[in-house]
């Protein structure tokens, strides 16, 4: 059966989570490997082939530079690649692929491989693709995507909402799907902040002014690390 165009969570391992089993670390080491060799990823080396991760990080870019880069919300959901999907384009032979796992070993197999493909392409300032792609002028950016979800049980697709990474220049996509999403964490840390105050202070009232002097030059450091942000006339904007 095949199984290319199936979501993550349909993609998991279909052995039972509270099953105990043993499991062959060194096999599936040694199917991790071959898949990367099955898809090219390979050198020689003393007459054998060996699985080269250098080949493959090179090849994610490529992929996402040709075949994933958004310049308009019309191109999101096409554009965007999620994290089966990525796994799937680049390791075409990987268990999981084109049909279930048949193993333990290839279960895990599959989702470290997954983890580690998807890793490559994690959107903080210091992975490994976003930091590749800046002499072209992109960011690599996710999103919310839509999707359809095979149900194993009864065969049967229904719609999904799977995070989709991506390359843009696009300014309303950056605003939307970048620095927005950082802002909002930042306002979230604030408030989580100011409810630890809000406790010491209704616990030890005379502590009042410490804290507030204490945060005080946090505050002060926080804001003028930022020196990025429009804080005319005082007053940050909304977000």
């Amino acid at each position: 059966m095949s199984t290319a165009d199936l979501t993550d969570e349909s993609q998991d391992s279909a052995v039972p989570p509270d099953e105990p089993f043993l499991i062959d670390n060194h096999l599936v080491e040694k199917i991790k490997a071959q898949a990367l060799i099955d898809a090219g990823y390979a050198r020689e080396h003393d007459g054998g082939l060996y699985s080269d991760e250098a080949q493959l990080k090179a090849a994610i870019l490529a992929a996402m530079t040709e075949r994933h880069v958004v310049r308009g919300r019309r191109d999101l959901a096409r554009g965007a690649v999620t994290k089966f999907e990525l796994y799937a384009e680049m390791l075409p032979q990987a268990p999981g692929v084109r049909q279930l796992p048949r193993t333990i070993e290839e279960s895990a197999a599959q989702d470290q491989l997954k983890k580690k493909l998807w890793g490559w392409l994690n959107v903080g300032i210091t992975g490994f693709a976003q930091v590749r792609v800046a002499e072209l002028g992109y960011v690599l950016c996710e999103a919310p995507v839509a999707r359809t979800k095979l149900i194993e049980e009864t065969g049967k697709r229904e719609p999904s909402t799977e995070t989709g990474r991506f390359l843009t220049r696009n300014r309303d996509l950056i605003l939307d799907y970048y620095t927005g999403p950082a802002a909002r964490h930042f306002l979230a840390a604030a408030r989580r902040l100011e409810a630890q105050l809000g406790l010491v202070i209704a616990r030890r009232p005379e502590l009042e002014a410490a804290v507030a002097s204490q945060v005080g030059v946090v505050v002060r450091q926080a804001v003028s690390s930022i020196s990025h942000a429009d804080s005319a006339d005082g007053e940050l904007g909304t977000v």
